[in-house]
């Protein structure tokens, strides 16, 4: 039996990760026997991430070469769709992973508001007295990062029109299809509504959050993907 070695869950979700909620949804998507083993500290796994796939051939690393593995034992998360919806599947994968990513780091590290909240629910395994400690240098490491890469340079209202120029047009093929790219789910919904969600479950407290709270369309959307897929 396959097992996907993933962050625990987390704020009502299967994982804290929205990469190991991805995983999870294209294992289930795949067919494939599989079972979940939580860890919190991935310095030991491939390039010290998660999620990571136990398979009797080896570990599988990134939830992109998971993809790759599930889809080279027969999966196609794009099935039905053409060549040029396939390549706009990838397109809206990239926007999830390298965008919206970036605003979900943003406000889970980086909102003095809502830290208290996802320090307490990603360290909940380490005792209160410490957590602090704990937790302040990967604070600090994310948040530089989110600095060198630019998004924490932008004042949050900067911020939130940059992110709403990638809602509404996910909101208007929500609207249109069940799904992002018509009527059946794809690679494009793998990414985008893990990362939706996560944003939306992390906080009240947060703007992000709030936005979606209120966007019936959006909130409609991953009602339907997480019923299409539902995870354990």
């Amino acid at each position: 039996m396959l097992s996907l070695l993933t962050f625990p869950a987390g704020f009502g979700l299967f994982s804290i990760s929205p990469f190991c909620i991805k995983s999870a949804m294209m294992l289930v998507l795949s067919g494939q026997p599989w079972r979940r083993s939580d860890m919190l500290d991935p310095t030991s796994m491939p390039h010290q991430k998660l999620p990571v796939l136990e398979t009797p051939l080896g570990q599988i690393a990134d939830s992109e070469g998971i993809r790759d593995w599930l889809e080279g034992e027969g999966a196609d998360f794009d099935q039905g769709l053409n060549t040029a919806a396939r390549a706009h599947a990838r397109a809206w994968v990239r926007l999830a992973e390298n965008h919206l990513g970036l605003h979900l780091l943003q406000m889970r590290w980086n909102d003095d508001a809502v830290w208290p909240e996802v320090r307490d629910e990603i360290f909940e395994a380490v005792p209160e007295a410490v957590r602090e400690e704990v937790s302040a240098p990967v604070r600090t490491e994310i948040q530089a990062g989110l600095q060198w890469q630019g998004l924490a340079r932008f004042t949050e209202t900067e911020r939130m029109h940059r992110l709403e120029k990638d809602l509404q047009p996910i909101a208007e093929l929500a609207a249109a299809n069940p799904f992002l790219l018509g009527d059946r789910i794809s690679s494009a919904d793998l990414s985008i509504a893990p990362f939706l969600v996560s944003m939306l479950e992390t906080s009240k407290a947060s703007a992000v959050s709030k936005r979606l709270r209120d966007d019936k369309i959006l909130c409609a959307y991953l009602s339907r993907v997480f019923e299409t897929v539902s995870l354990p």
